[in-house]
């Protein structure tokens, strides 16, 4: 079966390749597109466990004090839930590259991911902004849905990745506009972005021992479900840091030696300030026109990650897609469709990628609520593809336009280095 199916994904793959208009190379694909899917053995209690055993769930406690009784007790409420995972995302540490405990311990901030003075405040209206990543906390009263809400500045897009110091001193260029456009600029945002996921990424882990109670008060066929979630993502989480530690080892010794040109990118500034900014990064599954990259949960080769930031600079909005992998394979030919794009358009995918991919996205008020019903709706839809389980995945089509278009700019200039 999975023979069958690596084929009929390479035929695809071949012809779409055969057809595409504009594209120049012709790539070596990513093993992952034809591996089979790497699936854990079930989780399930089995016959004849005992109170003192250990639990079925692999929590590392006793059966007794894990699952035995579990359908019976009561399930936490999910605003204390919210709150121990608040309180997890809260611990941090410094990301710079000669960071130590002795020099950055104790002087963590919660440093901003897209610029407080030139980034967010360009789209800020009344020191507010619309938050995706804030709108996780409503979730239970939006029906397990992900809708935006608003956020002071001060708030948005930060988390506990630097010391005040490292902070201030690796990011100054960018945090006042940064009037060269250029390599290190397009190297420091790729930096701090993915710094940001690997954050991200390390308190997932950690939290996933608070959502182990999420299935207290279930049937038995509930709670299975529930822990082979956990521990299928807490797997694929676990995978993504060694690889994310790996990339950001290469960042940093690229930093210290300032080669800021090891980052491959491909960016680009805009005639407009767009209404929305973001940062953050993902493993692109699908390029813009529907190729298929690479598929996870498949093989055992290191995926690519793609770092991206839509922000502001002089005024104007500028795009960078950030890699550390050399040409031919997911993340250079990610950004290679992003390119391929009309210039007039490109604004447009930008946006829409900032929906589809990243929680750490932020637009205007006014422009949020100006938008009419279907694109709002359809704006929440991107929002909710791939954001855990019971939800949409990402699609060979989900960067596509459709009939929904959102903001327009001019490319006014490229920087590449491919």
């Amino acid at each position: 079966m999975y023979a069958r199916y690596a084929e009929r994904i390479k035929c695809s793959t071949i012809s779409f390749l055969t057809k595409l208009k504009g594209a120049t190379m012709v790539r070596k694909p990513h093993p992952s597109l034809f591996a089979p899917f790497n699936a854990p053995p079930l989780l399930h209690p089995k016959p004849g466990l005992g109170p003192y055993d250990m639990c079925w769930c692999e929590s590392g406690k006793k059966f007794k004090w894990c699952h035995m009784h579990r359908e019976k007790e009561k399930l936490p409420a999910f605003g204390a839930q919210m709150h121990s995972l608040r309180a997890e995302m809260a611990k941090g540490y410094c990301s710079h590259p000669d960071a130590s405990d002795e020099f950055c311990g104790e002087k963590i901030i919660r440093a901003h991911t897209v610029q407080k003075r030139v980034g967010l405040a360009a789209i800020a209206e009344n020191g507010h902004v619309i938050s995706v990543k804030n709108g996780v906390d409503d979730i239970e009263k939006n029906n397990g849905r992900i809708i935006p809400v608003s956020v002071g500045v001060n708030n948005a897009s930060t988390f506990p990745g630097f010391c005040n110091h490292h902070d201030t001193s690796m990011f100054r260029s960018i945090e006042v506009g940064a009037p060269d456009f250029n390599a290190e600029v397009a190297f420091l945002l790729s930096f701090r972005a993915l710094s940001y996921e690997l954050f991200a990424k390390r308190a997932f882990v950690r939290s996933i021992e608070l959502q182990r109670e999420l299935d207290k008060g279930k049937p038995i066929d509930a709670q299975i479900l529930i822990q082979n979630n956990l521990r299928n993502n807490k797997i694929g989480a676990e995978r993504a840091i060694v690889e994310m530690e790996a990339l950001k080892l290469r960042y940093d010794e690229a930093f210290r030696d300032k080669r800021y040109d090891a980052c491959k990118y491909y960016a680009i500034s805009l005639s407009e300030c767009l209404p929305v900014v973001s940062c953050g990064g993902f493993l692109p599954e699908f390029s813009f026109d529907g190729l298929p990259l690479q598929r996870l949960s498949r093989g055992d080769s290191a995926f690519e990650q793609i770092t991206f930031n839509l922000t502001v600079m002089n005024g104007r909005s500028v795009v960078v897609i950030g890699w550390m992998e050399g040409g031919g394979g997911p993340a250079h030919d990610f950004a290679k469709s992003f390119e391929r794009i009309l210039p007039n358009e490109r604004a447009d995918a930008a946006v829409r990628l900032a929906f589809a991919h990243l929680e750490n996205t932020y637009a205007r008020p006014s422009w949020w609520e100006a938008l009419d019903s279907s694109a709002k709706e359809h704006a929440v839809r991107l929002m909710n593809t791939g954001f855990g389980y019971g939800r949409p995945e990402h699609r060979s089509n989900t960067l596509q336009p459709f009939s929904q278009h959102y903001v327009s700019a001019n490319v006014t200039k490229e920087l590449t280095n491919w």
